[in-house]
């Protein structure tokens, strides 16, 4: 989703007291704490997904340990590659985390 798009859907949605947009991460879906995540940094791509604050410093914390220069769209190809597997594997690690909390809460149910 872009930022226009993204812009114009949570002003309909607080408009009419909705919401749909949560973190995809944790699930937080109040409006007043989503962000949006550039998925690629904000250099690279404008595809953007809605992280809480909390989700997105943590994703964005393990895309910085990536110097500038090396996640620029300068980058050697393999640098921008290496770059959007730590990316995406950095919003991988959050989710994972969640599923395997919900995992562990569904079986403590008989």
């Amino acid at each position: 989703m872009d930022k226009e798009t993204y812009l114009k859907a949570t002003r309909k949605q607080k408009r009419n007291k909705q919401t749909s947009l949560c973190c995809v991460e944790c699930g937080e879906d109040d409006l007043s704490v989503i962000e949006m995540h550039h998925v690629y940094g904000r250099c690279n791509s404008d595809e953007t997904i809605p992280l809480c604050k909390s989700c997105h410093f943590k994703t964005t914390a393990e895309q910085n340990k990536v110097s500038p220069k090396k996640r620029s769209k300068k980058a050697k190809p393999i640098e921008q590659r290496g770059f959007w597997f730590i990316s995406v594997g950095a919003l991988l690690r959050g989710i994972g985390d969640q599923l395997l909390s919900y995992g562990h809460e569904l079986m403590k149910h008989d």
